[in-house]
């Protein structure tokens, strides 16, 4: 059986209520964790392995974090379009538009607590976007230090809440 095949059907089953194979039942984590051995083993052997398929802010913000974890600010010359380009190398969009985004800022604030002070609704859509990349950080992200510090500026977006 193919690779493809099997990563096909992971995903497929991570959507499900239950999870069960074979009789056997899965918890959402054991599954995450199948669909990671399971793409690297593919990329080991050399097979081409999908992309794995995010919104576009979501990948903006791996990539985003991955770069600048460890500064304090974005560096001028960074803009959305080159974060895109990067994106688009490593994941598949789910969703093609950054509507209401203009500055990588926007996308993925550096204090977001102070950022979305006034503006609760979106620090609610950035809080749920954080949480499904601290959920299954093994599979978005490649530098270990980014998803913790990620995992750091999502707690604080919770407290602050």
């Amino acid at each position: 059986m193919k690779t493809s095949k099997i990563l096909e059907y992971l995903e497929a089953l991570d959507s499900e209520d239950t999870l069960q194979i074979n009789g056997n039942t899965y918890t959402s984590e054991q599954v995450v964790l199948a669909k990671k051995i399971s793409s690297d083993i593919a990329k080991q052997l050399g097979f081409v392995v999908s992309k794995p398929k995010l919104s576009r802010r979501r990948a903006f913000i791996v990539i985003l974090e991955e770069l600048y974890f460890d500064v304090s600010k974005y560096p001028p010359e960074v803009t959305l379009e080159t974060i895109g380009k990067r994106a688009a190398i490593r994941f598949s969009f789910a969703q093609r538009t950054l509507k209401g985004f203009s500055t990588v800022s926007e996308v993925h604030p550096k204090n977001p607590c102070v950022f979305y002070e006034d503006y609760p609704f979106k620090k609610s859509n950035y809080r749920r976007a954080l949480s499904h990349l601290v959920t299954y950080d093994s599979l978005f992200f490649e530098v270990e230090a980014a998803a913790k510090s990620l995992k750091e500026t999502y707690r604080e977006v919770l407290v602050c809440s």
